[in-house]
């Protein structure tokens, strides 16, 4: 750009550009985003050579946009609290998912298993008790209905978290729970055609199976022979076809002197020495395999711009059997008419995922942890399963008439018996249409169609377990004539599903946006929209399936037909279910913003949501929710010469979010449950009529800083909020006479408050070497301001995490008290006060001197550390995450549930054995026969209550950023080539069990290495 003029150029893809200059005086302004800009004399020189520097700070306020999904300001005139994911941020973390790039980097959102919805996050914690928990998910203008793993994250250009009422009130009753907005990739008027490539390789290390601990097979044959010897399976050995272990068959056998006591010592003794995960890990785990391609071109004209990707992944599991893969293929057109005043935009997104899976239909359960799955050549081997019969029994039933009834769970993931197959194909179409009234107002009409379509087949093969199980266990042998009666038919079984959404929404806006006297500015928006969304389900069961003609045998669903073995009957199931929703809305909505002179702002907003199910009266469907923010400028006040704190601002917000509870309706609510005695269809109350019911509010207050240090060397944000949700649904007692005795409807209300902290710093800035740290430290607490209904027994208290009690968080850990073992290995608690073994009463009743709060189940501080250092082309990441107050329970041993076949248990080898034991160990004697209050007591008692505070190495990321200046002879403009390290472990934690506290069951999440290629062209 010729300074002081309008004139200027760009340059080509190789840096080159030509520009005519009749001053030689005249002074060049060149600039490039991400790099120093600098002015250069034109003198009377013909051809120049310029290098920029590049800029290592971070952008500077002025610079940030933020999207609320209905419009974009500048953070600079923005009251609310919003926590922006730049593009390079976003995309520093490797992964499929949108999610995976989230965590960890930006401010208030919590990753927690507990957090009470699919995609396991919160913003600023909850707002609700029974309501969905999840943020509003929000792409490029429109709430998001479907998957977020369906969403490509290389189309992704930024996200933005909204966290307050004035951020996120624009968004009404579906706020409540915070906002996060996805913008998506568009292409740019006047540029040339930008070919961009990108691929990833992602390696994921087998499932560590011994993280969860369990009895060792010599340990499970001990618990074997001492219920044998208290003839804990006589019943089941009575009926000759009850599945029994093969170590009580070997005890049974010894018994009948059947083998010797040789025999059965050589064989308990090798059983003993087999460790079923070493074939789990060997046939049924296997390394994981993520592969990502993606290719997107952009550009534009004078009047038109154009963004166009296409992108596969491919996933496979550490299952064995079981891989995904997904193709996402995206196209954004903007035209720009009539000399810019009508803007035409057309967005169409298509994503269709696969799902294989050969493992997860099979009845297959590691019923023994001595099991063995194959020979010592890796031949499959036929297993005792708890969910089939006595192989003793099937081996010889039917006499050869019958299908063959042995299980092989390694026969059947080879031969791929059991076919999981899952498609999920969704269509986005958005299309928009503004146009300039006047200068400073703009009219746009936006719509969106958006539509899901999900099918399922389980396709169990004739020759599978489960289909040779089904058909055998209903068939009947004629023994007179041989003739074999089967009910289900032969071939295979299939269960199939289908669903479909389809989502309306329209949307009316006017745009205002002006300066008046060089100081006053105004920006408006108002707007009106109305949404529709519909669901259909169906799903019903084929018997005598033939894949290769794919049709099916018509069965008897009526008939009770007689077990092939024992007394009892049953039907054929039709697998029929249909279900259809269909919700409306219709919104009114405003915003207006005041800057005076940059330094002085005033904003606003006021929306109303109607639906369809609140309310009986037109005035109590709708909510009104508002907000109002201030903000100050400071650094920008004549006075203020402060010369280190070179940016700060100040800001103030209050106002009201809503939720809502699809699962309520203010009519009477029924559920189909069969046919009664009379043969009449019969239906139970799910809710009476409730005319009066309301939207859930929460009230926000947020008081913000924003500052920055002399060039940029410490920037940051500090924030102090309030939410306090209202009106929220809970349980509600009722007069019994009603015919009922409780009833769901706006019966509570929650009180939170919380920090949101973000240091930025600078340490080091130098020619070709830097270093930055970012801080993010949030703290939150909740609890219960009103309930109306108490929580209950003891055992509902401490066996849920969500058991509303007043003055209490709403994720709560309680526990029964602990007083230690007696001289016989039982555990102790308190009841009335006084020290009991009456595991019943403690359990039972609701005596709250039995039952102690230990803390909030949930992180009440969090945050992460990341470090970046970088010499000139090479760049080093790493992240650290941290979560600290808050408790959760380990898991120890169940003696009802050991004795049940429940092998993955801890503590056995710890457990009271003999007198004075009980100085050392907290781990109940072992008791015959199993009392299931006393093992509900101690497991849910302070004895095994432990901290969750840690500290974990998220991930660390090596990246070689290469261009021209390195390359000059390379065919692209930029490239980057980088290694991904991520879920590397915890650093430290705060219980002596070496217990991961994120992992509530099951075992961690695997390593995983990437590297992966970014090439523009």
């Amino acid at each position: 750009m010729i300074k002081g003029t309008k004139r200027g150029t760009i340059t080509d893809e190789s840096g080159k550009f030509s520009l005519n200059v009749t001053d030689s005086n005249s002074v060049l302004v060149i600039s490039l985003i991400g790099y120093r800009t600098k002015e250069v004399m034109i003198n009377d020189e013909q051809f120049i050579t310029v290098h920029l520097t590049q800029e290592i700070h971070e952008l500077d306020q002025t610079d940030i946009v933020v999207n609320t999904g209905y419009q974009s300001i500048p953070k600079e005139r923005a009251t609310g609290s919003f926590t922006v994911v730049d593009n390079k941020l976003f995309n520093r973390a490797v992964g499929s998912d949108i999610l995976t790039h989230l965590q960890g980097v930006t401010n208030g959102l919590l990753f927690d298993p507990k957090a009470g919805n699919a995609n396991g996050i919160t913003v600023r914690g909850k707002s609700t008790i029974y309501s969905g928990t999840s943020p509003l998910i929000v792409v490029d203008n429109f709430p998001y209905v479907g998957e977020l793993s369906s969403l490509n994250p290389n189309d992704v250009e930024s996200v933005t978290v909204l966290k307050d009422a004035a951020a996120a009130s624009i968004w009404g009753s579906s706020a409540g729970n915070g906002v996060i907005v996805i913008t998506t990739k568009k292409g740019k008027l006047n540029r040339k055609p930008k070919l961009s490539l990108t691929s990833n390789l992602t390696f994921g290390s087998k499932p560590d199976l011994y993280y969860q601990p369990q009895l060792s097979s010599a340990e499970y044959l001990e618990v074997d022979q001492y219920l044998f010897n208290k003839g804990y399976y006589n019943s089941n050995i009575s009926t000759g076809y009850t599945t029994i272990s093969p170590a009580v068959q070997i005890m049974l056998d010894r018994r009948n002197g059947v083998i010797s006591t040789e025999d059965s010592a050589s064989r308990m003794a090798t059983l003993a020495g087999q460790d079923v995960r070493k074939d789990l890990n060997k046939y049924f785990y296997r390394n994981s395999v993520i592969q990502q391609y993606n290719l997107n071109v952009s550009g534009g004209g004078p009047t038109q711009s154009y963004y166009l990707s296409a992108g596969y992944d491919k996933n496979i599991s550490s299952t064995v059997g079981s891989s995904n893969d997904r193709i996402t293929l995206n196209a954004n057109n903007s035209y720009n008419l009539l000399d810019s005043k009508l803007k035409i935009d057309a967005n169409i997104a298509f994503n269709k995922s696969n799902t294989k899976d050969y493992k997860s239909l099979m009845p297959f359960s590691v019923d023994y942890p001595y099991e063995q799955f194959a020979d010592t050549h890796g031949n499959a081997l036929y297993v005792a399963s708890r969910q089939g019969l006595n192989p003793a029994y099937t081996d010889t039933a039917g006499r050869g008439l019958l299908q063959p009834w042995g299980f092989s769970p390694l026969d059947e993931l080879r031969k791929k018996y059991n076919r999981l197959t899952q498609s999920t194909t969704d269509i986005r179409v958005n299309t928009g249409i503004t146009y300039k009234l006047f200068p400073f107002l703009y009219a746009a009409v936006n719509y969106q169609y958006y539509q899901t379509l999900y099918d399922q087949l389980n396709d169990y093969d004739q020759n599978s377990f489960y289909t040779r199980n089904r058909i055998n266990s209903l068939a009947q042998i004629n023994w007179s004539t041989g003739t074999v009666t089967r009910p289900i038919p032969l071939g295979d079984i299939l269960n199939r599903s289908h669903s479909q959404t389809k989502s309306h929404y329209g949307r009316a806006q006017l745009n205002f946006d002006k300066t008046f006297l060089g100081k006053h500015s105004f920006t408006a928006i108002a707007g009106f929209e109305v949404r529709q969304d519909k669901t259909d389900y169906y799903a019903n069961n084929v018997y005598g399936y033939d894949p290769n003609s794919a049709t099916g045998t018509d069965v008897d669903y009526l008939t009770y037909f007689p077990y092939y073995y024992g007394y009892n009957m049953g039907r054929i199931s039709s697998g029929i279910s249909q279900s259809y929703s269909e919700n409306r809305n219709r919104s009114y909505y405003g915003n207006i913003a005041y800057a005076y002179d940059g330094r002085y702002l005033l904003t606003g907003s006021l929306r109303r949501d109607e639906s369809n199910l609140f309310g009986v009266s037109a005035n109590q469907k709708g909510v009104p929710l508002g907000s109002i923010g201030i903000g100050w400028n400071a650094d920008r006040e004549r006075f203020y010469h402060v010369d280190w704190l070179s940016h700060l601002k100040l800001t103030a917000t209050y106002g009201f979010n809503g939720l809502v509870n699809n699962s309520l309706s203010a009519l009477l609510t029924s559920s189909y449950y069969g046919l009664n005695a009379w043969g009449s269809q019969a239906y139970s109350i799910v809710n009476p009529p409730n005319p009066s019911l309301r939207w859930e509010k929460v009230k926000n207050i947020n008081l913000g800083v924003e500052f920055s240090l002399k060039d940029n060397v410490l920037s940051g944000t500090i924030e102090y909020y309030i939410k306090n949700g209202e009106d929220l649904i809970g349980t509600s007692p009722i007069a019994p006479q009603t015919g009922i005795t409780s009833f769901t409807g706006n019966s509570a209300n929650t009180k939170a408050h919380g920090w949101d902290f973000q240091l930025t710093s600078n340490n080091i800035r130098h020619k070709n070497f830097s270093w930055s740290s970012i801080f993010i430290l949030n703290a939150n607490k909740n609890k219960v301001m009103d309930y109306k209904v108490a929580a209950g027994s003891n055992y509902n208290i401490v066996s849920s995490l969500i058991s509303p009690i007043v003055g209490y968080p709403i994720n709560s850990l309680w526990a029964f008290r602990w007083a230690a073992l007696d001289g016989e290995g039982n555990p102790q608690g308190y009841s009335n006060g006084a020290l009991s073994k009456d595991y019943s009463g403690m359990v039972n009743n609701n005596d709250s001197t039995a039952i102690v709060f230990k803390g909030s189940a949930t992180p009440t501080v969090f945050g992460s550390i990341r470090n970046t250092f970088r010499y000139r082309f090479i760049e080093l990441s790493f992240n650290l995450l941290y979560k600290f107050g808050y408790y959760f329970k380990r898991s120890s041993i169940s003696y009802s549930a050991l004795f049940s076949g429940n092998y993955q248990q801890s503590d056995y080898a710890l457990r009271w054995q003999k007198t004075d034991d009980e100085r050392i160990t907290n781990v109940p004697s072992l008791v015959y026969p199993s009392n299931s209050n006393r093992d509900i007591f101690y497991n849910q008692s302070e004895s095994v209550v432990m901290k969750g505070d840690h500290i974990r190495l998220q991930d660390i990321r090596l990246a070689f950023d290469l261009d021209r200046r390195i390359l000059p002879k390379t065919p692209f403009s930029d490239a980057s080539i980088y290694l991904y390290a991520n879920n590397l472990g915890i650093l430290w934690r705060s219980n002596r069990y070496r217990l991961d506290p994120d992992v509530t069951s099951g075992i961690p999440s695997p390593r995983t290495f990437a590297i992966g290629l970014r090439v523009n062209f």
